[in-house]
Formats: structure tokens, sequence, C-alpha cells
């Protein structure tokens, strides 16, 4: 059995490994939004303390915006849970389906090794804590 999901911070991002490039591409157009919002607000008049502030909201509403997606995108992906026995992993699909979870019974693919293959619970990401209550309610 795999390990449980740790916990992450709040804008730490699932799918996406952001370079500084990447970093940039999110926060900038924020900040450039932000400072023309802040300048419309103050109506022309260059005043620093409102648009640093403007500025600094709109990078961060930038940075918010791309972590919802992520996280978005991440609920709704793919995870294969392989278990030793096709019999287990029906026991459990009947089960995670009696919580609510659409899940489907796979076979699993052959291994680099050719270990043969063996079947395998298919859910979205976003179901794995109640698949992995209710495989460890089952295991107890």
């Amino acid at each position: 059995m795999a390990d449980q999901p740790r916990a992450l911070p709040p804008l730490a991002f699932r799918q996406v490994e952001l370079s500084g490039l990447g970093w940039a591409a999110i926060v900038l157009p924020g900040a450039v939004a932000g400072a023309s919002a802040g300048l419309a607000l103050t109506r022309g008049r260059l005043r620093p303390g409102p648009l640093a502030a403007a500025g600094l909201a709109g990078a961060l509403l930038g940075v918010a915006v791309a972590r919802v997606v992520d996280e978005l995108r991440w609920r709704r992906s793919a995870i294969c849970l392989e278990l030793a026995e096709p019999d287990a992993v029906l026991d459990l699909l009947q089960a995670v389906r009696a919580e609510g979870v659409h899940a489907d019974m796979i076979r699993a693919s052959d291994g680099p090794a050719g270990a043969g293959a063996g079947y395998a619970l298919r859910y979205r990401a976003r179901d794995d804590r109640r698949v992995r209550a209710v495989l460890s309610a089952q295991l107890s």
C-alpha cells in the first residue's frame, strides 16, 4: 500500500512545478493589472503607496487563481491503487461505491520487470481520503 497523502501548504501547487519564468508569468500580469486598477482609483495621481498595494494585491490574486486552477485539475485526475488480489480490489470497489465514490476496477499494466498484470482501483484524486479510509477499515 502506498504512503498516506501529505498535507500541502496553502499555496503549494500539486501538479505544476514552476520555474522563475513560470512564476513571472503568473505574478507579472496580476501585478500590472493591480497597479493599473490602483492608478485608475487614484484618478491618475502617482501615489506610490496605493499603487504598490494594488500591484501586490493583483500579484497575489494571480497566484491564487493559478493555485485554484491547479487544485481543480488535480481533483479531476485519476489515481490507481493496485492490490495483490483481484478479490480484494473487487471488495474495495464495492465498499467505496457504497460511500458514493465513482471508481472502476481496471487491469494494471505490466511493469518493466514483466511481473504480470494485476488489478487496480481507479478513482479521482479528490476521493483519495475516502478510499484510503475504506481500505484501512477493511484491513483492520
